[in-house]
């Protein structure tokens, strides 16, 4: 990525073990050895900055929600 440029994510929380489903944060960060990536939590009242692992994440965001199918 370019110095200015954002990468925010959409995936479904229930991938990641958490409550809810359908949700977005920017993805602040990225560690090269253990290959995960640093999620600012927009709702951060309720998940505080995290880290997950690259796959998971994807497998997240890869989900299809039945409603706009």
């Amino acid at each position: 990525m370019k110095r200015g440029e954002v990468f925010v994510g959409s995936y479904s929380r229930k991938v990641l073990q958490q409550t809810g489903d359908g949700h977005y944060s920017p993805i602040a960060g990225y560690h090269v050895k253990k290959d995960m990536v640093l999620i600012l939590d927009v709702a951060r009242f309720k998940y505080p900055p995290h880290w997950a692992d690259v796959d998971n994440l994807y497998d997240a965001m890869c989900t299809k929600d039945p409603k706009t199918e």
